[in-house]
């Protein structure tokens, strides 16, 4: 029961609204109880104004203190309010008909208070008592008038059973509520759950159903949507991934299945054994490649946060790549041209992933350049960036082949990237590796008048 958020939710509001109603009632029960008290003693004391006032008529009429004494205190009478006459020590010298016995002394304080302030108040034997001067201009005595306390206190007490029916009334009633719009406000909680439940991995084109995508929980759904869109696209990206690499390792295995079955089906001479071991050798270094390249592809999420970063003299480099593929250039006929910027750029990187990619964009360049072409590998500085540029006059690349060429395992030309051993994975390679240095990489051709590749890598400040 309690393992539900809308129990919980209900629990904590329904307790911090108690809390706060028994704070706000105990605040409201003190305010009142000092609001009735104050209205007490004003009403006394505007009470004992009254009776000094027709007191000081009185007594100018009649001439006499004790004459207006038995006056006065015969014909005022209040209900549940008793009056005193006093001299000016405090001694009562007259009270009225409905007080048995005199009031308790009046203290001394309060008599002080009165001719300093012109009231004065005291408690006593469970009265309150309000004394004024009978007179403002000479002291002749004191007018006192009490009430019983218990007065307020009965209306205290209704105030206190009002509060203690009314709390826990609001409380309950404030508890389902809370229940109510807690389960209201969780409900696409809980469809969301449902709905997510039935999506697998054959049904991650599914959506949650998002009502409101401005609030808290509708921006819960967009995201868990956008996450489901994303795992969508890695399954079906690892899927593509599979398919295409099933498919480039088919071919050469079933090339050297093929080759050793006729090499075994019967007996050949020693050139036919040494032409069949050349053609096994190729295919055997061709898997070799594609093995190598799926290995590093799929080791990117996890080597790009690891890898090396050193002081690389990037010209020394380019001048590395130019010599080595020059090799490659030699056998296909192809002339290669290395320009390097007259100052050494420096950059902080992986100088084995620089050279990989830079080899595999000459390698792509050389591959498909025909005889008697040429290639130009340059570096130079640009904008405080290294920029490296490898261009071909080749075949060339279709506008809308260039969308894709650095897609895993595609292909401009297929029956033509087979023929030359390719695989379609060293751009998404060189992609990488540039990506992992911060770089970016773009491809500017023209089909039929060859392709060139531009690279762009931050340069350290001190270079």
């Amino acid at each position: 029961m309690f393992g539900s958020i809308r129990t919980r939710l209900t629990l904590w509001y329904a307790g911090v609204l108690a809390l706060s109603l028994v704070a706000f009632a105990s605040l409201v029960y003190y305010w009142a109880a000092g609001t009735f008290y104050e209205r007490q003693d004003e009403s006394l004391r505007s009470t004992a104004e009254t009776v000094a006032s027709a007191y000081q008529e009185e007594l100018a009429e009649v001439k006499s203190v004790n004459k207006a004494n038995e006056v006065l205190l015969s014909e005022i009478v209040f209900p549940n309010r008793y009056v005193e006459i006093l001299d000016t020590s405090g001694r009562p010298v007259a009270w009225s008909t409905n007080l048995n016995g005199n009031l308790t002394s009046v203290p001394e304080s309060t008599l002080l208070l009165a001719r300093q302030r012109g009231a004065g108040y005291s408690t006593a034997n469970g009265l309150r008592v309000a004394v004024v001067p009978l007179s403002s201009k000479t002291e002749i005595g004191f007018a006192a008038v009490a009430e019983p306390v218990s007065v307020i206190d009965e209306e205290l007490h209704r105030l206190r059973s009002d509060v203690f029916a009314a709390v826990p009334l609001i409380l309950v009633f404030a508890s389902f509520g809370g229940y109510f719009l807690a389960r209201k406000n969780l409900a696409p909680i809980e469809l969301m759950n449902e709905q997510t439940q039935l999506i697998t991995a054959r049904s991650l084109s599914s959506r949650l159903d998002v009502g409101n995508s401005h609030d808290e929980l509708g921006r819960l759904g967009t995201t868990i949507n956008e996450l489901l869109a994303r795992l969508e696209s890695s399954f079906n990206e690892q899927q593509r991934f599979i398919a295409d690499a099933s498919h480039e390792l088919r071919t050469p295995l079933a090339v050297l299945r093929g080759e050793t079955e006729v090499a075994l089906n019967r007996s050949r001479s020693a050139e036919e054994y040494r032409d069949s071991l050349a053609l096994i050798q190729d295919e055997a270094e061709r898997l070799s490649r594609i093995v190598e390249d799926l290995f590093v592809l799929a080791r990117q999420p996890l080597t790009a946060p690891k890898m090396i970063k050193e002081r690389v003299s990037l010209t020394e480099t380019v001048r590395d790549c130019g010599r080595a593929a020059e090799v490659l250039a030699s056998r296909k006929q192809v002339r290669l041209k290395t320009e390097t910027d007259s100052t050494n750029l420096i950059l902080s990187g992986d100088d084995e992933l620089l050279k990989r990619m830079i080899l595999n964009l000459l390698d792509n360049a050389v591959k498909y350049t025909d005889v008697g072409g040429e290639v130009l590998l340059s570096l130079k500085r640009k904008n405080g960036n290294a920029q490296i540029t490898v261009a071909d006059n080749g075949v060339g690349i279709s506008q809308s082949d260039q969308e894709h060429v650095f897609d895993r395992f595609y292909r401009v030309d297929k029956a033509r990237s087979r023929a030359h051993g390719g695989a379609g994975l060293g751009l998404s390679i060189a992609q990488w590796i540039v990506d992992a240095h911060a770089g970016n990489i773009k491809v500017e051709s023209e089909f039929g008048k060859g392709s060139k590749f531009t690279v762009e890598l931050p340069l350290t400040q001190a270079s």
